[in-house]
């Protein structure tokens, strides 16, 4: 998956739909764009990668820890500079109690600092956010990898799972209660 570079990822909890956005560059270097809409339930990790946006959103947007059960990060749309710096807009959906409804709240858009000094400035993402969004944009490559919350057929370290130089052979008895119906060749 190294020649695809997400752009939008969005899961929307009420039809537990997934959408990846995505950009695949061919050996040509010819891209190609993706929409991607899933119904297939994510891993818990991209769950738990999603909901660790949710403080930096909170600092984004200059929001108390107090406000941390009201605000819930559903979306990242990323943007990528020349030299491959991310950008990105965290989009949540924000509970307004004297309404009773939630609205949508993004975040500005915001760069991934290259040094220390950048780190500093207005306009770039604290540590904090860099590693929660990277972390949610590999929960999404792994997703379209395959890695979703389902259950293996066989489980996870049956024997089913052996390499083709892993071959055995196995006996099975004959039961008693089975009689040998002729064949052909006899």
């Amino acid at each position: 998956m190294s020649n695809v570079t997400i752009n939008k990822i969005k899961y929307q909890e009420s039809s537990g739909k997934l959408t990846i956005e995505y950009m695949r560059t061919n050996e040509n270097k010819k891209p190609s764009y993706h929409t991607s809409i899933f119904n297939d339930e994510p891993a818990p990790e991209f769950f738990t990668a999603l909901k660790n946006l949710t403080k930096p959103t909170l600092n984004i947007l200059g929001l108390g820890a107090l406000l941390i059960k009201r605000i819930k990060p559903y979306a990242v749309s990323f943007k990528y500079a020349e030299d491959k710096t991310m950008s990105a807009v965290i989009s949540s959906m924000f509970y307004v109690p004297s309404a009773d409804r939630e609205i949508v709240v993004n975040t500005p858009l915001m760069k991934c600092p290259s040094d220390e000094v950048e780190a500093s400035q207005a306009g770039f993402f604290n540590q904090e956010a860099v590693d929660a969004l990277w972390a949610f944009e590999q929960e999404a490559r792994k997703y379209l990898d395959g890695k979703r919350n389902q259950i293996s057929l066989f489980g996870e370290d049956t024997e089913a799972e052996t390499t083709a130089n892993d071959v055995s052979v196995v006996d099975v008895p004959k039961p008693n209660n089975v009689v040998q119906m002729p064949t052909v060749a006899q």
